[in-house]
């Protein structure tokens, strides 16, 4: 197999490009002709990308396959084939691009707040490597020379620059070992086992939950707007292959429907969906707009997992900033402790 060649086109520019072209088909431009238009704006790598995704389309390559070649998220990559495949092409390219903008947004908040922390963590390790090479060697000599015991400030750093090395290595090991399960062993298990796998690790259980609803009632939406019945959508989900966690809970909804239970009953069926969903189905059908009321709800849930990012970001940041403002006032006292020391011996 060959190794996926990084993707140059960024992100906003690939949500701006959807954007765009959902709003030439609305005005009746062809796909194709729209496509076109807009790749003259766009740098080389991008256009040659863009190119490349015509031609297949003008090849009458399948649609799933020519979506590859953009290289977005499987779950935007659902949404455009669901859309292409109920003729709501103009509609899905416009949403997938806010999508992929709100995504990019909130990524770009995230990495503002981690920015400088970062930085503080760069001048740590900047300062553990010239520590550990110049400065303690150089204590350690001075000291033995003049037969001084260090301060025990100094002496627990020594003790804790010497373990940091195998600390980082068992980071690593863990790090690989985590790696190698989920090749070897996570991606091969079916979509429910990895749900419930995922479920043990501590305060994933409700990010999960969140996500996976998000994901189902924004897909269901979609298909429901194109005019299918919950049924039909349910055997989209089933046929698709692009998600599989998607493929096999519309095969577990359609045996619970076949059995007599109704849409609502089944998802309130399933631990992994947050609880009022199901309410929100049996709402939406009691009144006739189960699409819109979708649509509403995964925009709401899609507004709480942002939300729920920042909190959980603005909350990590003192902890670090406690942390790093610790360790660097550590290694002021291991430094200035021994000099002070050092000149009390010399003065008595």
């Amino acid at each position: 197999m060959r190794p996926r060649r990084k993707d140059k086109w960024k992100a906003k520019n690939k949500a701006r490009f959807f954007l765009n072209v959902g709003r030439l088909l609305q005005r009746g431009y062809t796909l194709n002709h729209g496509a076109k238009l807009l790749m003259y704006g766009e740098p080389p790598h991008a256009r040659n990308t863009i190119s490349s995704w015509i031609a297949t389309l003008q090849d009458g390559r399948a649609w799933v396959e020519s979506l590859e070649l953009l290289k977005i998220p499987s779950d935007i990559s659902a949404y455009l084939y669901f859309s292409e495949r109920y003729g709501m092409l103009s509609h899905g390219f416009y949403y997938a691009g806010r999508m992929l903008e709100q995504r990019e947004r909130f990524k770009e908040k995230v990495r503002t707040l981690a920015r400088y922390p970062i930085l503080l963590i760069w001048i740590i390790a900047t300062l553990f490597l010239f520590m550990t090479l110049f400065v303690f060697p150089q204590f350690e000599e001075l000291f033995a020379t003049m037969d001084i015991d260090y301060p025990a400030i100094t002496s627990f750093t020594f003790t804790l620059f010497e373990g940091l090395p195998f600390a980082f290595g068992a980071f690593i090991v863990v790090t690989v070992g985590f790696y190698a399960y989920y090749q070897q062993r996570f991606k091969k298990l079916h979509s429910f086992q990895q749900i419930r796998t995922v479920e043990k690790i501590p305060g994933s259980k409700r990010w999960l939950h969140l996500y996976i609803t998000y994901t189902v009632s924004l897909q269901m939406s979609q298909l429901l707007k194109g005019g299918l019945s919950a049924h039909d959508a349910l055997q989209v989900f089933i046929k698709q292959r692009q998600m599989p966690f998607l493929q096999a809970e519309g095969e577990r909804i359609q045996t619970d429907l076949n059995e007599g239970k109704s849409l609502h009953d089944a998802i309130a069926g399933a631990s992994y969906y947050q609880q009022e969903f199901a309410d929100v189905i049996r709402h939406g059908q009691a009144a006739g707009q189960l699409a819109e009321d979708l649509a509403h709800y995964s925009e709401m849930l899609w507004e709480e997992l942002n939300e729920r990012t920042r909190k959980t970001t603005v909350m990590i940041q003192p902890f670090l900033f406690l942390v790093i403002g610790g360790f660097i006032l550590l290694l002021f006292l291991s430094i200035f402790l021994p000099i002070f020391q050092l000149i009390t011996s010399l003065d008595g």
